[in-house]
């Protein structure tokens, strides 16, 4: 079966649009392919204006409640394609809360210790073993396995679990 091409309304604007610029430019009338330019740009920022203002950017400015651990900025922040990604790919372990979907254990994870958090964030989620993380912090393994126990632990009261 053929796979259907689906254009939205902006990229047959684009396509008219650039068809249209061809054969000015190949008539070689340059004064109007620039003027087409502006018009384009014109009813686009006429466009995007429209939708702007009827954003209600008073949530951007809303600081986090108690309990929240996401407020208006940082839900932008991740909206944001490219924040997303750095966030994903974050190796800093005080990002590590920011892979978690549900809100306890997020909240359970922000409150380890940073050590407890390095060691989840390299042992559990990037899969090093525990034995180079120990040769890394020049301690013994059992030292990492106890971080790593400890903050299980904690993620299992959290929800509720107990051992």
């Amino acid at each position: 079966m053929a796979k259907k091409n689906f254009l939205t309304e902006a990229d047959m604007r684009e396509a008219k649009l650039d068809a249209k610029l061809e054969r000015l430019a190949a008539a070689g009338d340059w004064d109007k392919v620039l003027a087409e330019l502006d018009r384009f740009d014109a009813n686009n920022e006429r466009r995007h204006k429209t939708h702007r203002d009827g954003t209600d950017l008073t949530l951007l400015d809303r600081k986090a409640k108690e309990g929240e651990y996401f407020c208006g900025n940082l839900l932008l922040k991740l909206c944001r394609a490219n924040d997303w990604i750095d966030i994903i790919f974050s190796q800093n372990p005080d990002d590590l809360h920011h892979l978690v979907e549900d809100g306890t254990i997020s909240a359970a994870i922000r409150e380890l210790t940073p050590v407890q958090k390095k060691v989840l964030l390299d042992n559990i989620v990037h899969r090093f073993p525990a034995e180079n993380l120990a040769k890394e912090a020049r301690c013994s393994t059992r030292n990492i396995t106890k971080h790593r126990q400890k903050a299980l632990d904690a993620i299992r009261r959290a929800i509720g679990i107990e051992k």
